[in-house]
């Protein structure tokens, strides 16, 4: 009998330290795994971007734009600095003149009125509708809420909320403000992937026609591209031109004043590459020391778009330039201060330009090469987004 109790004791202890074996084999592998997403992160889990409830955090670039009309006038944004109000407004010259503005406070019942002035937007090109910024100037202590603005003197004037400017002392390099353009998931892909190669992290797109779901994905996808992303709804009727370019740079530089050290519009088909020995965009011109234009002119150069496979991004598979637009331009600005002195400085294509892609509905008499995008060509197929959409899985 005592043997058999040393031999059922024997037993359980082999079998204890056998069970003890295998519990710390499999918790070193447990622990070897966590340390693993520990250091590159958890798998990316597509469906999940999709379907949560919640959505990346924003950067804070104030009161969401939209376009509403006051009387015979169309109000897209509005912004508060320095005791004066400045709108951007949309209004033929037929329309009745606005001749009262108001301020609206939040520890007072009625707004109160303000200085009313307005100057056209300045541009090269003749846009119709005319764009204007409205202005209403008051000096109080402390800052408004909202703005209005009327033909005659009315108690129920629709308010227009104020985003306010103010300094920021952790400024982000650049902004890209991106005008509404007709939507396409391989040019948003290839080029958020593309600028973020090239130095820049804080996008904001103006558009009514990119999916709701394939923003939620990007917005949750942010913090793991190291990228801001923010998407505003354009409620205009006219989606591509030049009027809605015009009021989105305007809205983006005053969007963008006090946050950003330079900020520049463009469309989702116009990539910024810089040639030479720079990599980084903002090795270009953002060194901020100050000796640096409040404008920069940018070289556009117009590539056919001829080749769209899907086994590579689109503009690593075009590298024709058309001479047709070989004159246009698009600018980077910097916050200034004094509207009336604008110092301009142009940079050659052999330094940086912007490369645009479309649809040539005849082949360009007179055409050149450009390889110079061809250099970030690892970079961007290998990137996190353009691998998800070559893959299908985006």
């Amino acid at each position: 009998m005592k043997k058999y109790h040393q031999l059922l004791l024997f037993v359980t202890t082999v079998i204890s330290l056998s069970l003890l074996l295998v519990y710390r084999h499999q918790y070193n592998r447990l622990h070897y795994v966590l340390e693993v997403f520990n250091f590159f992160g958890h798998p990316c889990n597509i469906s999940n971007l999709e379907h949560t409830d919640s959505i990346g955090g924003y950067q804070d670039w104030g009161v969401e734009p939209i376009w509403q009309q006051s009387e015979n006038i169309y109000i897209y944004s509005a912004f508060w600095s320095k005791n004066e109000a400045r709108a951007i407004v949309l209004h033929s010259e037929q329309s009745e003149p606005i001749r009262n503005c108001y301020l609206w406070y939040e520890d007072k019942e009625k707004p109160l009125i303000g200085k009313f002035k307005y100057t056209k937007i300045h541009t090269d090109k003749v846009i119709l509708p005319i764009a204007y910024f409205y202005y209403c100037t008051l000096t109080q202590d402390h800052q408004p809420y909202a703005v209005s603005f009327s033909t005659k003197a009315k108690k129920d004037n629709k308010k227009i909320l104020l985003t306010i400017q103010s300094d920021h002392h952790n400024k982000k390099n650049t902004t890209i403000c991106v005008a509404p353009t007709k939507f396409d998931k391989s040019y948003l892909v290839e080029f958020l992937s593309f600028h973020k190669l090239v130095g820049v992290n804080d996008f904001i797109f103006y558009q009514n026609d990119i999916p709701h779901r394939l923003a939620k994905i990007l917005s949750n996808l942010s913090a793991r591209l190291n990228i801001k992303v923010r998407f505003f709804p354009w409620n205009y009727p006219k989606t591509e031109g030049s009027l809605s370019r015009l009021v989105v740079e305007s809205d983006c530089i005053l969007r963008t004043t006090g946050i950003s050290n330079t900020s520049i519009t463009l469309q989702m088909n116009e990539f910024i590459v810089p040639s030479g020995p720079l990599i980084s965009f903002t090795e270009s011109f953002n060194k901020g020391d100050g000796s640096v234009p409040e404008r920069i002119s940018l070289p556009v150069q117009t590539f056919c778009v001829e080749n769209t496979q899907r086994r590579k991004p689109i503009v690593l598979q075009n590298t024709d330039v058309s001479y047709n637009n070989d004159n246009d331009v698009q600018y980077v600005y910097r916050p200034r201060r004094q509207e009336s002195t604008v110092v301009t400085h142009a940079l050659a294509k052999d330094v940086i330009s912007i490369h645009k892609y479309t649809k040539c509905l005849e082949k360009p008499a007179r055409a050149y090469r450009d390889n110079s995008i061809l250099r970030f060509s690892m970079d961007l197929t290998r990137s996190t987004l353009v691998q998800l959409f070559l893959s299908g899985h985006l």
